[in-house]
């Protein structure tokens, strides 16, 4: 007779085999290492087969575990997506959402959440990308963030991409710029001196990431990792600066600056909400994206 099967073992898995890391799926689960890795050996004993192999620093998964997940995961979000199911959302509950944005977003996003008076008990809390995407994965995988919205992101398995705004990038300088009005050519793009800020994950500048053209060296007095700290520096230099659009109508009269249109073809920067597969049916989950997707409705509307 089959020995009777802890059905935990799969919840245990399928946490290794997502986060691909024993230290990892211990602290999303709240267990012990030690309980997590005798978990997976029982596992392996029970299906007479290995499931991971060490790889460098890390775990990968074997040809069975890889099948194992194909079959588990599936099931395994239908339970949980049943089970949030059963419970309606009430904003009247205290909750906190935290998302995960990159600075442009903060910047138009935490003024609405502050003046919305219909959030109930409810509070929505942001905090910036890591610069790394695995990290931001790993954020969502484990739970301490609910959501996240950010550019450049690549789709990846377990996870739900939604495009949700869209922006395009302008040229700044400073009101008065000796040389520069109200247009601005290629000439003088190259003969000015350059604020920039790098996209984080490219380590591009932002003016080439989100180009057409392939855009020739150009003098860089300063780069920035902030991109009001880059507006502000661009609002008392005579450097020329690249900035969101919605970022740069939102200060442009606050910091004394000039919108200009890039002499090069653009490209949008679309911005994309991403969650975990486990939040699809979530009632909360759900309020709280459409809550997002209203407020990035509201200010292009504005615009």
């Amino acid at each position: 007779m089959m020995e009777k099967f802890d059905l935990n073992l799969l919840r245990i898995f399928t946490e290794v085999y997502n986060l691909k890391s024993i230290t990892l799926a211990a602290e999303s689960l709240g267990l012990t290492q030690p309980g997590v890795s005798g978990a997976i050996k029982r596992l392996q004993q029970y299906l007479g087969k290995d499931l991971f192999v060490r790889e460098g620093r890390g775990i990968s998964p074997t040809y069975t575990a890889i099948q194992l997940a194909e079959s588990v995961n599936p099931a395994l979000q239908q339970i949980e997506m049943g089970l949030s199911n059963v419970h309606s959302f009430d904003i009247q509950s205290k909750r906190t959402f935290h998302v995960l944005v990159n600075e442009p977003m903060m910047q138009l996003l935490q003024p609405l959440v502050e003046a919305d008076t219909s959030l109930g008990n409810c509070e929505i809390c942001f905090g910036l990308t890591p610069p790394q995407e695995d990290d931001l994965f790993s954020i969502l995988s484990l739970q301490k963030a609910d959501l996240a919205i950010d550019v450049g992101i690549y789709p990846t398995a377990g996870y739900y991409q939604k495009a949700c705004y869209s922006d395009h990038i302008v040229a700044i300088c400073r009101k008065g710029h000796p040389r520069i009005d109200k247009q601005l050519t290629q000439e003088q793009y190259y003969a000015e001196k350059h604020i920039t800020l790098k996209i984080r994950r490219s380590e591009l500048y932002a003016a080439d990431y989100f180009t057409e053209d392939t855009i020739s060296q150009r003098q860089i007095s300063c780069e920035c990792e902030s991109l009001l700290s880059m507006m502000t520096m661009v609002s008392e230099s005579n450097c020329l600066g690249v900035a969101a659009g919605s970022l740069a109508e939102k200060y442009a009269e606050k910091l004394g600056l000039n919108i200009l249109a890039l002499p090069f073809t653009v490209k949008p920067i679309s911005q994309k909400m991403v969650w975990h597969n486990r939040h699809n049916k979530s009632q909360a989950h759900i309020w709280v994206r459409n809550k997002l997707l209203d407020y990035l409705s509201q200010i292009e509307n504005k615009q």
